[in-house]
């Protein structure tokens, strides 16, 4: 029992002892400490992050609250900070944000405006509570501000008015900003147009005084910092127009009666759009049309009609190919072959049959043009030939045509048996139709040494019903017994329509299969209605030196087992095809790795509808056509 009772009054006074010692203690602490010396916690330096913005050179920063905390004050520099920098350092490019008592930082997170573009920052952030503030709690990392803003939005079809000269420039609202520029493409200087207060508050203004369907590049500043841009088209007020009666130098331009046009402009397509045009006199205002004069020939014009001073319609086109300078000139009429040598050019004005002695062109002509008026005369040929060695010959906007269906050719270059071979380096056919050969040029058996260029542009070629002779056939040139030589032999084929053929007429360029030196080139076509089944593209033409170049070429209503060479081994050493498209009804066969199409998704009565009749032939695309489809091939049909 003793032993218990002094066991309790050790633990009691050990107690006693311990509370005084407890008290003593804090006593001292409060008695020690200045408390003007105490401060708020700063943030918790792991618990900082930053996103920047995509578009505009700003940040949002998210920190830790800390308690009793009044407000925040964020500093950034481009340049590391140190206990040592004093805030707002000028000289080291910083930014203070919470400083102002009218913009406090009362939490988290913050939006960080006005940064400068691609700069990398250093940030540290304070608390204050009073009169007290934290230390500074520095960001681990740093971050980058966007590389080039971009701050203007893509103009809507609302912003974009038609025929109105403007457009509605848009950002974020409340965005430092104070100018556009104004840079038509192809300009050399730029135009400033003022951004208001008010226009600046609200993010939105009206660029105006522009021209239709012309081009800008608008970038708007704050001051001379670009803060993004925009390259916007401006649309005009859209009437239909029409090219007719095109000549090398004069065109009729028209217009539809709904709009009152009163200037009209037709400058060089290379050129850009006119900001105004010539006024119109009243008889052609009345009329809703002019003649255009004073144009140079095979040149690519546009032509804009101006209504209240807008452009309200534009539309491009090409004047007819000039008449050759330097030959005797002779109307068809007054032809006498015996008398003419030399550079000759024979007008056609009115429908003919052209009948040479011996069916040749004479040994004493050196160059050779038949030139067709505006009407397009319809012309009858059969078989020409040469009797000499003929440097060119030309047909122009003529209706050429046989009545011998199945056995005549536009030329036919047959040396079998004469004494005196014939031949011709350049032959050119522009701007004709060519129906109802056998086949359309024929090289028989040539015994000159000769390089022959032909050109076929411009134009449509149908109705060919010989077996196997097409555009092109040349025969016993080189390589076997009794031919004759002919050093190279090239066709370029452009621009033109080449359509139903009939019978075994479909191989398109056929040479003996021993013929070096043989280069087809085929550009902007539209082969439709080659209908025989199991012909070829190419026939027997092979070799290291022989070349078959096919480009923005369109197959359409043919026979789904059109070979492309007689079979993929029998074919040029040299072959490129590039954007040949045929329609969902067509195949190809015998093709090779380099005679790769696209199949389009439409059939060829979806993509075309057909009118043939004699001289007149027209493809005419259907309603739902995309021009995606429309810019392949020949693009006269792509009006």
């Amino acid at each position: 029992m003793m032993k218990n009772i002094k066991n309790i009054l050790g633990m009691g006074a050990f107690m006693l002892l311990t509370s005084l010692a407890v008290s003593s203690c804090t006593e001292k602490s409060d008695w020690d400490i200045d408390s003007s010396y105490s401060r708020p916690f700063g943030t918790d330096e792991n618990g900082i992050s930053v996103e920047t913005d995509s578009k505009v050179a700003r940040a949002v920063v998210t920190w830790s609250s800390t308690s009793n905390t009044d407000y925040y004050i964020i500093e950034i520099s481009p340049n590391e900070m140190t206990d040592e920098t004093p805030m707002g350092s000028e000289e080291n490019g910083n930014i203070v944000y919470g400083n102002d008592p009218a913009n406090r930082i009362k939490q988290s997170p913050y939006t960080m405006d006005n940064l400068a573009v691609n700069t990398t920052y250093y940030m540290r952030i304070k608390s204050i509570s009073g009169e007290k503030e934290s230390r500074w709690v520095n960001y681990k990392k740093t971050f980058a501000s966007v590389k080039e803003e971009a701050i203007l939005n893509i103009p809507t079809t609302e912003d974009l008015p038609e025929g109105q000269g403007k457009v509605r420039m848009s950002w974020e609202a409340g965005l430092a900003v104070d100018h556009f520029e104004i840079m038509e493409t192809g300009a050399t200087e730029a135009t400033s147009r003022v951004i208001s207060s008010t226009e600046a508050a609200a993010g939105e203004a009206w660029v105006e005084n522009l021209k239709s369907f012309t081009e800008y590049t608008i970038t708007i500043y704050n001051e001379n910092n670009p803060r993004g841009s925009q390259t916007v088209t401006i649309p005009g007020l859209e009437i239909e127009s029409t090219i007719s009666d095109i000549t090398a130098n004069s065109a009729v331009f028209s217009w539809e009666e709904t709009v009152d046009v009163d200037e009209y402009a037709c400058v060089l397509s290379t050129e850009g759009v006119p900001e105004s045009g010539t006024q119109l006199s009243p008889a052609d205002i009345a009329a809703h049309k002019v003649t255009i004069t004073g144009l140079a020939s095979s040149t690519e014009y546009t032509a804009y009609a101006f209504a209240n001073g807008s452009i309200c319609s534009r539309i491009t086109f090409t004047t007819k190919k000039g008449k050759p300078t330097g030959y005797t000139e002779i109307e068809w009429e007054n032809v006498d072959w015996s008398t003419l040598s030399g550079k000759v050019l024979i007008n056609i004005s009115n429908d003919a049959s052209i009948i040479l002695p011996n069916n040749s062109i004479p040994a004493d002509i050196e160059e050779i043009v038949f030139w067709g008026s505006e009407t397009k005369p319809s012309v009858e040929i059969n078989n020409i030939d040469f009797s000499g060695q003929c440097k060119k010959i030309e047909f122009y906007n003529l209706d050429i045509y046989s009545t011998n269906k199945g056995g005549n050719f536009v030329i036919y270059l047959d040396n079998q048996g004469k004494t005196n071979s014939g031949s011709v380096e350049k032959l050119v056919i522009s701007s004709c139709m060519i129906r109802d050969f056998r086949g359309v040029i024929r090289v028989r058996k040539t015994t000159s040494n000769a390089n022959t260029t032909i050109e076929i542009d411009d134009c449509i070629i149908k109705g060919l019903q010989g077996g196997h002779y097409g555009i092109l056939h040349a025969s016993d040139i080189t390589g076997s017994s009794g031919a004759g030589s002919l050093a190279s032999l090239k066709l370029n084929l452009t621009n033109s329509t080449i359509a139903n053929f009939i019978g075994a007429a479909s191989s398109i360029v056929r040479t003996a299969n021993t013929q070096q030196n043989v280069t087809t080139n085929i550009e902007n076509c539209t082969f439709y209605g080659l209908t025989t089944s199991g012909e070829q593209l190419m026939r027997d033409i092979t070799g290291a030196t022989c070349t078959f170049n096919v480009s923005n070429t369109l197959f359409a209503a043919s026979n789904t087992n059109y070979k492309v060479f007689n079979s993929a081994t029998v074919a040029p050493s040299n072959v490129s095809w590039q954007k040949v498209y045929a329609t969902s009804d067509f195949k190809f066969t015998n093709t090779t790795s380099s005679t790769t199409y696209d199949t389009m998704t439409l059939s060829s009565s979806e993509l075309f509808s057909c009118t043939d009749s004699n001289s007149e032939f027209t493809l005419t695309y259907g309603n739902n056509v995309s021009e995606e489809y429309k810019v392949i091939g020949d693009q006269r049909w792509n009006k």
